[in-house]
């Protein structure tokens, strides 16, 4: 590996991280919890990215196969791609609120690949054939992943008090997060936990393994939010929920090869309940129920359609993609 070529890949992940942090401190008011500026910065720089990559193909001929590292390096170079993530991220949520680190870990993978590894983007699920299906495929794993759990909430809790948790649906905070949540949000973070972290580790470890590791490691990505103010319990239920996530993600990843109905399931997750008008009354009753009763409301759902997506996943994959492997 060239250290040129690193130094610019380096060089490329910051600049583009400073532009993303200093477009915060101009202040526009924020929409859905996010400000408008550096989340449509966040997405326009992504064109650039694209640009040079459709470039680069065209005039570099890129190896179709992974080389094979010890296990030394490739837990190093993860290692490493992890915490100049961090280096990035934790300023950003501590500062401003808000993970803005997306689009520079966008550059960040596929600098690794493209450049650093001269591998075709394709090998770590960045694929576009069949794009229609794998849309389809993302739009049908979210609704049994994330508005199947909010409909059996509210049957639940419709069942016993009579009210319903949810009145309505605005789409102006869904259209207005979904692009910078699927884009920079899903692709990032897909990109480097499935994409680039799976994949390299299902070279020197087993499969199940190699999910297990990207999963923990995506599990641990989530602990910045709850450090100011410190909370262990919250902490340790989100690092606990997106590893799991994480597992099943890597999954369906294990299987299918391919990032896009995944970072549109992801981005989906990220946007689409913000649209939810709630039912004020109802979670002021929620609240006032033993704690036992509410966890059995908010946790049984997700658990259930957990397993429904689990059991789902091979034959989703299927009968969209025409994928068909054996277990990972």
């Amino acid at each position: 590996m060239e250290r040129k070529s690193f130094i610019r890949v380096l060089f490329v992940y910051f600049l583009v991280s400073v532009l993303v942090l200093v477009s915060n401190l101009v202040s526009l008011g924020a929409v859905a919890g996010i400000a408008p500026l550096p989340s449509l910065l966040s997405v326009l720089l992504l064109i650039p990215l694209w640009a040079w990559h459709k470039r680069r193909v065209q005039k570099t001929s890129l190896s179709k196969q992974i080389q094979d590292e010890p296990k030394g390096i490739v837990l190093s170079w993860i290692l490493a791609l992890f915490l100049l993530a961090l280096v990035v991220r934790i300023p950003s949520v501590m500062l401003f609120g808000m993970a803005y680190e997306k689009t520079p870990l966008i550059y960040l993978v596929v600098l690794s690949i493209v450049v650093l590894m001269k591998n075709d983007a394709s090998l770590f699920g960045f694929k576009t054939e069949k794009f229609g299906r794998a849309l389809l495929l993302g739009a049908l794993y979210y609704a049994i992943l994330g508005l199947l759990p909010y409909v059996l909430m509210g049957v639940a809790f419709y069942v016993l008090e009579g009210q319903l948790l949810i009145e309505g649906f605005n789409p102006l905070p869904f259209l207005f997060t979904v692009p910078f949540m699927t884009f920079c949000v899903g692709i990032s973070e897909e990109g480097l936990f499935r994409g680039y972290m799976q994949t390299r580790l299902g070279r020197v470890y087993s499969q199940r393994r190699a999910i297990f590791l990207q999963a923990l490691l995506f599990g641990l990505w989530h602990f910045v939010w709850h450090v100011s103010p410190l909370d262990f319990l919250g902490m340790l239920m989100h690092v606990g929920s997106s590893f799991m996530v994480g597992l099943l993600f890597g999954y369906f990843y294990g299987i299918s090869g391919n990032l896009t109905p995944i970072v549109l399931t992801h981005g989906l997750i990220d946007s689409f309940p913000r649209g939810f008008v709630p039912n004020q009354i109802a979670y002021t009753t929620l609240q006032s129920m033993p704690f036992s009763t509410q966890l059995l409301i908010l946790l049984i759902p997700y658990a259930i359609s957990f397993a429904v997506a689990f059991a789902s996943t091979r034959f989703l994959i299927k009968i969209t993609l025409g994928v068909e492997k054996s277990n990972p």
